[in-house]
């Protein structure tokens, strides 16, 4: 797994695994929880434990902010 931004605003890591499957999507973690949330919707795909709908928020309107550094990653990682 790559960390792509670390420590973000909140403190948000948000990370990627090389070869990974269709869609594109990140894995944003926080004090143990993690959501995985897909980069060309900016939904929810799945949680292993709950973040509350502001913290969803936060975390989407961050990938927003990132989304063509994040894709551009992705491609990156997946073309390796």
């Amino acid at each position: 797994m790559v960390t792509v931004l670390c420590r973000q605003r909140h403190g948000y890591d948000v990370r990627m695994y090389p070869d990974d499957h269709d869609p594109p999507h990140v894995h944003v973690w926080k004090g143990g929880r993690q959501v995985k949330i897909d980069l060309e919707t900016m939904v929810v795909i799945s949680m292993s434990h709950r973040f509350n709908s502001r913290e969803i928020g936060q975390i989407v309107n961050l990938l927003r902010e990132r989304e063509s550094l994040l894709l551009s990653v992705w491609k990156r990682l997946q073309d390796s």
